[in-house]
């Protein structure tokens, strides 16, 4: 089943949650993440070579262990978005936001059923009970509940980010240093005094409207501890395929030869 407190619910009251990336098509590494206390995962769909068929097994193994499995996804047509929810996902990371405003609004539209969104309605799918629940019940906690995660990861976005979050309800803003430091020309440099400054604008331009949670991706534990102070609630940690290999390499390193 899923959580009992949304994720929605938990950061609105100021609880920070914490969860990996997800590469792997195996849901062990979701069942994984839930048993180690992490509150989420996100299903990687744009850079993973995974299908709608591996996300269901994620969403199930998710289920089983009482957190969230998020996805990230490549393909954001409407369509495309409103299978992923009718599986159970408890939210979407979009990529890229607001290079098209108008895919973008397209998009985020999926993710509720009118008259707040355009989401179509299906009573037989997964995440309504295929049909033994009361389909209104579920519709409601749907709406209130599901995430809308925008990754700002382009320098043109972030010079009229304003007007992106006026036309586009988003639950969590996520700056994605990587492709930023790419659009600006310094691939790979995240730590960039210019992409730090990219960053910072996105930052403030979210909490001056004081809608929208701050998200953050994070590779170390210190990195999560800044982000918090900061005020971020909603934290991505790493990706799963990273996180094994760079602990088989300590522990390898710290092994006899």
């Amino acid at each position: 089943m899923p959580p009992a407190v949304s994720l929605a619910e938990r950061m609105q009251r100021g609880d920070c949650v914490c969860g990996p990336f997800v590469f792997s098509p195996d849901p062990a590494h979701t069942e994984i993440a839930g048993r180690a206390g992490f509150d989420f995962v996100i299903v990687d769909m744009e850079h993973a070579p995974l299908d709608i068929r591996d996300v269901l097994a994620h969403v199930r193994a998710a289920d089983a262990v009482g957190i969230s499995a998020i996805v990230r996804v490549a393909d954001d047509t409407p369509a495309a978005v409103a299978r992923l929810l009718d599986a159970g996902t408890a939210g979407i990371v979009f990529p890229h936001v607001g290079l098209s405003l108008e895919r973008t609004r397209a998009a985020v539209s999926a993710l509720r059923y009118p008259p707040a969104g355009e989401r179509p309605a299906c009573t037989g799918v997964r995440a309504a009970g295929y049909g033994l629940d009361r389909f209104g019940d579920y519709v409601e906690r749907s709406n209130d509940t599901t995430l809308a995660i925008g990754l700002i990861e382009d320098a043109p976005v972030v010079g009229r980010l304003d007007a992106v979050l006026s036309a586009v309800k988003l639950d969590v803003v996520l700056p994605g240093p990587g492709d930023l430091a790419a659009s600006l020309g310094l691939p790979g440099e995240l730590s960039h005094p210019r992409v730090r400054a990219e960053v910072d604008r996105i930052v403030d331009a979210v909490q001056a409207r004081r809608g929208g949670a701050i998200g953050a991706y994070v590779g170390s534990v210190e990195e999560a501890a800044a982000w918090r102070k900061r005020g971020a609630v909603f934290i991505a940690y790493s990706i799963d395929y990273k996180i094994m290999a760079a602990t088989l390499r300590d522990i390898r390193s710290a092994l006899p030869r």
